[in-house]
């Protein structure tokens, strides 16, 4: 498809991604967006009140698309132990196949940035309240020993989290293989948490 058969509202949210993933919030503004488009200023302004608007609908976009992402690789398996699984693989295998989307869910900060409304901050939450929930169900089978489902799943979160920002932001040492590094990493979390299932 050729840009121009790309919807405007489609185009201007794509290039301000490429930017913030490549230059970051400050340095952008809506006349650098608009010139980049290659529309006026004004055209933007139709779709987006300001440069806060637009930035709260890309991350608002990303947000659903991981959650979709992690619920779909979850609903593969009815086993509670499978879907726990499926749903670390499906976060790190979005991040890693959609960075700049990543990017702007979790790394996107600024002072200067409008507070993200706390109704879209719900929905940025689904994916580690699916997490929470799969861990609750283990808890009532008698297979995991978790005493709050939900702060175990945050943690599981934050630990993923660390992971893929060290590989996005080439931060890895150069002496360790970067997928080997993802793996060993994933399995790690994996395994710290099934040494917590009950042995009967």
């Amino acid at each position: 498809m050729n840009t121009e058969e790309i919807p405007l509202r489609d185009r201007i949210l794509e290039t301000t991604r490429h930017m913030l993933f490549s230059d970051g919030y400050s340095s952008i503004s809506m006349r650098k967006i608009a010139n980049a488009v290659g529309v006026s200023a004004t055209s933007i302004y139709l779709y987006f009140e300001n440069k806060d608007h637009l930035v709260h609908t890309l991350i608002e976009e990303s947000v659903e698309d991981l959650s979709v992402a992690i619920e779909k690789g979850a609903a593969r398996y009815d086993d509670t132990i499978a879907r726990f699984e499926a749903i670390i693989h499906s976060y790190v295998d979005f991040a890693l196949q959609n960075p700049e989307k990543y990017q702007v869910i979790y790394m996107v900060q600024s002072e200067r940035m409008a507070r993200y409304p706390k109704e879209k901050f719900r929905k940025a939450r689904r994916g580690y309240t699916l997490l929470g929930s799969v861990l609750e169900q283990g808890v009532k089978e008698g297979h995991m020993e978790v005493d709050e489902p939900l702060i175990a799943a945050y943690s599981i979160w934050a630990q993923l989290h660390g992971v893929i920002s060290v590989v996005l932001n080439q931060r890895l040492d150069s002496r360790i293989d970067r997928e080997k590094f993802i793996e060993e990493s994933i399995e790690h979390i994996i395994q710290g948490f099934f040494a917590r299932i009950k042995i009967s």
